[in-house]
């Protein structure tokens, strides 16, 4: 099995906080809840002792999952009093979302185990 950094985990652990951030300031606390919980259980997983993979799988998989269906991340506008800071925030929230999708697809790629 290929090593999951320590780095690539913290690096999520920023995008799931700042995708919060953007959340919460786009006027949509709920999906920023959800995300606050992915920072806080990534958190974990950098804060242990030793690396536990299942959790990670785990967080990945719950992550993918507001992917899918009708009131998906990828359906969100965010919204805001002040329309050109609305464009910006939605125009952040697409770069960091896209962003995820390439952490995630990077470490489900080292996630996986290769047997000769």
């Amino acid at each position: 099995m290929q090593k999951i950094e320590k780095w690539r985990v913290e690096e999520l652990a920023l995008v799931l906080n700042h995708l919060s951030q953007l959340l919460r300031r786009g006027d949509n606390c709920e999906w920023a809840n959800v995300f606050s919980h992915f920072h806080q259980e990534s958190k974990h997983i950098i804060d242990k002792n030793e690396f536990d993979q299942h959790l990670l799988e785990k967080l990945i998989t719950n992550i993918k999952n507001c992917f899918s269906g009708l009131h998906s991340l990828q359906n969100i506008v965010l919204w805001h009093l002040n329309t050109r800071e609305s464009a910006n925030l939605n125009q952040e929230f697409q770069r960091y979302r896209a962003r995820l999708l390439k952490i995630m697809e990077d470490v489900e790629k080292r996630l996986i185990e290769y047997v000769n």
